[in-house]
């Protein structure tokens, strides 16, 4: 019998553009979960925030896998508070849609507190079981954060503390996860999988570093530093270029040969929006340690341009102050390209130190310097940790993730009908 699922991604569409607002690892995730089980023949339908007024309303993902674009409030980026707004009109819309269809689902699986409100209405609306997985934790990020810059509302804690409290099955990335779930949230361990994230070998895998920056006309540095995410404090970017200035103080001979690239941001290229606040504060940032010729930002980036900066690169920084998994990390790995990473949430149970990768406290810029600089002038370690990183990466793949997330359903819908 085929199963249908009704993946619920409010404000992460699989199909986004990496790095730019609100759009990065979870968009991965969905996309790629939803691809692979497609191909298993289990049918996908994400039901994602119609953003792109040039997405058509119905989009394939793959065999078995659609994107559904729900509209809900103006057809545009909207900051996540203002989606919450609208997520009554997005849950009715949904239901809508899934009735002009004539199409019932097995069960829900919901992505972020935003989609775990949603989801707590199909529960009751459709009797079907939610599986959640949250991505990132509120309560996680209020304990990291500057609570006057980016503070966590009470509202999605609230919605999180349900959803831990209500939901058939939590899916969480890491052994930390599991450990935040239940020391913040009280979360039954028993209804808790643990199922890391993947990456898809296809695509990450190692290319000779002087073809990759041929392809990419980034031949001019003799080192380059990557960094791969979204541009805000959570993510360390603001760490990292107060390590690279400190870095150029003690070698002052690296700031001839040594460029930071900044993959990420608001900004696709082309793009005629004005830049984030956040980005013109690391601009100051970058004029005050005298970085103007080290570090680019290049914006937006595709997967498979994604691949090749990670193959271009001599290290890949992840300086980010929580994370719940880390695939950035993960996909540089995959290339062969030796991470510095902090010793947060998932990371650390990716990144081996000093086999896979090196880790330092979160936001350290002094040690996150220090690393940089044992990666940048030791051939020997990083030739090391290029080798440990692949052999890391290959433990991590999205079949792997679809085979658990399967049997996780499965028991989830055996459990419902002993109970019915």
């Amino acid at each position: 019998m085929t199963r249908r699922i009704a993946m619920v991604s409010v404000h992460a569409c699989p199909l986004a553009k990496l790095g730019g607002r609100d759009s990065g690892g979870m968009n991965v995730y969905v996309r790629e979960l939803a691809r692979d089980l497609g191909t298993r023949g289990v049918e996908v339908d994400v039901f994602t925030r119609w953003r792109e007024k040039d997405d058509p309303r119905i989009q394939q993902l793959g065999p078995n896998a659609r994107v559904i674009h729900i509209q809900s409030g103006p057809i545009g980026y909207w900051p996540k508070m203002e989606v919450y707004e609208h997520l009554d009109e997005f849950t009715d819309k949904l239901i809508e849609h899934a009735a002009s269809e004539e199409k019932s689902y097995d069960l829900v699986h919901a992505h972020y507190w935003l989609s775990a409100k949603v989801a707590r209405s199909l529960e009751q609306t459709w009797n079907v079981p939610v599986v959640q997985m949250f991505h990132t934790l509120g309560l996680v990020k209020r304990e990291v954060m500057d609570e006057d810059i980016d503070g966590e509302s009470d509202i999605r804690i609230e919605i999180e503390r349900e959803a831990v409290k209500k939901s058939a099955a939590v899916v969480a990335a890491s052994e930390i996860e599991l450990g935040e779930l239940r020391r913040l949230y009280r979360a039954d361990a028993s209804r808790v999988a643990v199922i890391p994230c993947g990456v898809d070998p296809t695509l990450f895998h190692p290319v000779r570093q002087v073809d990759a920056r041929e392809k990419l006309g980034r031949d001019q540095c003799e080192r380059l530093i990557l960094f791969v995410g979204r541009i805000e404090q959570i993510k360390g970017i603001d760490v990292l270029l107060r390590a690279l200035g400190l870095l150029f103080q003690r070698h002052p001979d690296m700031r001839s040969d040594v460029c930071l690239l900044v993959v990420g941001g608001a900004l696709d290229p082309g793009d005629d929006a004005p830049e984030t606040e956040k980005i013109l504060e690391l601009r100051r940032l970058v004029h005050e340690h005298r970085l103007e010729s080290n570090v680019s930002f290049v914006g937006s980036r595709g997967q498979e341009d994604l691949a090749l900066y990670y193959a271009a690169a001599d290290l890949c920084a992840v300086p980010s102050l929580t994370e719940s998994f880390g695939l950035v990390a993960l996909e540089a790995m995959a290339c062969g390209t030796p991470v510095v990473g902090t010793r947060v949430g998932g990371l650390q149970t990716i990144i081996e130190n000093g086999r896979s990768g090196l880790l330092v406290p979160a936001g350290d810029y002094q040690a996150l310097a220090d690393a940089m600089a044992e990666v940048l002038t030791d051939a020997r370690l990083r030739m090391h940790l290029a080798h440990g990183a692949r052999d890391r990466a290959e433990h991590f793949t999205w079949r792997r993730v679809g085979d658990r997330i399967v049997d996780l359903y499965d028991r989830v819908l055996d459990e419902r009908k002993v109970n019915v």
